[in-house]
């Protein structure tokens, strides 16, 4: 998703699907077709952009992408984008953290200096604002909550997983314990309903209104990981709020976002309380917050 942004406010907006093949040259060329699309005349002072890895702070360098095929190696973006681009600046983050700009400055987290932003879509990501400002640490790993730790040791020793948050709430990793669990014989409406294509967000929220038993019992231990996940992110840091977004999260709606916050009540320590609450900026959050990025560099 790409948006001109005037003021904070969405002129125009692009969609473009990210390559499955090609590699990081195939990515920025994507890229390069949204901002001409937007920006055919090259008025756009600068362009922010939120790339899903993580980004080294101040560099524009993107050495690691897994979600990206064949993104293996340091990829100077910010640097490359900038030369094509006429050299006007452009300044580069990881996506999660200026979907988390968003929410801070223009959506769920207004007002709240202290908050975490997790979002659950194909893998979970997360960023972090600390006293008012985005905390990105020294290689921009901060965030990273899907990569913690949930088990001490596998809950699925016979099964996929290895006991990290995206191994349970992932939608990857979740379509593969679907499938595994219905090699195992299990039944479940969640693959009719796909029609041979992937498991997306909503095929989720379908099966579960169908009544679908095993689509039910991985979204609650989807749910119980990330309360697990949050809960220990606000003992450790005493946040004062977590926002809830990303396309898992907002298919499955009000239902998923109560789930956790009651387990995250349940875990909590001293009965401090944090609430859970939806994000609100949606399928733009990201670009929005992208050029937020272009407003702090002035």
């Amino acid at each position: 998703m790409a948006v001109l942004v005037e003021g904070r406010v969405v002129q125009a907006k692009a969609k473009r699907s990210t390559p499955v093949f090609g590699g990081p040259e195939a990515v920025i060329d994507t890229i390069m077709r949204a901002v001409t699309k937007l920006d055919p005349d090259g008025n756009a002072v600068a362009i922010g952009i939120g790339m899903p890895g993580p980004v080294m702070p101040g560099t524009g360098v993107l050495p690691a992408a897994p979600n990206l095929p064949g993104w293996d190696y340091d990829v100077p973006v910010g640097a490359i984008l900038t030369e094509r681009l006429g050299g006007r600046p452009v300044v580069v983050d990881n996506d999660v953290n200026v979907g988390t700009l968003a929410e801070h400055r223009l959506g769920a987290g207004m007002g709240v200096d202290n908050l975490l932003c997790v979002f659950a879509g194909t893998g979970i990501g997360a960023g972090l604002i600390l006293d008012g400002a985005l905390r990105r640490g020294p290689r921009g790993l901060t965030g990273e909550i899907g990569h913690s730790f949930v088990a001490f040791r596998d809950l699925k020793s016979d099964g996929p997983g290895c006991g990290e948050l995206e191994d349970y709430a992932g939608r990857r990793s979740m379509e593969q314990n679907a499938r595994w669990l219905a090699e195992q014989g299990e039944g479940t409406v969640l693959f009719d309903l796909a029609e041979g294509g992937r498991l997306k967000s909503r095929i989720w929220a379908e099966a579960i209104d169908a009544g679908d038993a095993l689509a039910a019992r991985l979204v609650d231990e989807a749910a119980s990981a990330l309360a697990a996940a949050i809960a220990s992110a606000i003992v450790l840091i005493d946040l004062e709020l977590v926002v809830l977004g990303g396309g898992m999260a907002e298919r499955l709606g009000e239902p998923f976002r109560k789930r956790i916050e009651n387990e995250v009540m349940e875990r909590s320590f001293t009965g401090s309380s944090t609430p859970v609450r939806a994000a609100r900026m949606g399928d733009t959050g990201g670009a929005v917050g992208a050029s937020l990025l272009v407003e702090d560099c002035g």
